[in-house]
């Protein structure tokens, strides 16, 4: 639990700090401009795609079999969505990384790595619970 809040911690100053120098460069209105067109993106993407394919990923979790293409293609949608929700340089690059389909096979593959080693280990959750 504490290497979550320190991550946590640490990312935040990580994101503050880049948004300042993204500001210097931009110019605070255009930062925030960009803030509010990558939320906006987000909630779009989020409303498409949305928590139905985490369920049915924890679904396949719970039958002990590796999800669709789709279902991972989704989990990766839904996740680019979180990212862009999220206000920060990274998180913003992140999930504009996984909306470019030539670069979301990438994301793909680590999440149908995490699933498989979730269902190796006997996990029945991909997010909650260990």
């Amino acid at each position: 639990m504490l290497y979550v809040a320190v991550c946590f911690a640490l990312g935040s100053v990580v994101e503050i700090y880049l948004l300042k120098e993204l500001s210097v460069y931009l110019s605070v209105m255009n930062t925030v401009s960009e803030i509010m067109l990558t939320f906006i993106v987000g909630i779009f993407v989020g409303r498409s795609w949305g928590p139905a394919y985490f369920e049915k990923l924890q679904r396949s979790l719970k039958s002990r079999a590796l999800p669709s293409d789709e279902t991972v293609n989704g989990a990766a949608l839904a996740l680019a969505s979180m990212a862009l929700i999220t206000p920060g340089v990274v998180t913003d690059t992140l999930g504009l990384l996984i909306l470019i389909p030539a670069t979301r096979p990438i994301f793909n593959n680590m999440i149908l790595n995490l699933a498989k080693a979730k269902i190796q280990a006997g996990r029945q959750y991909f997010f909650l619970q260990d």
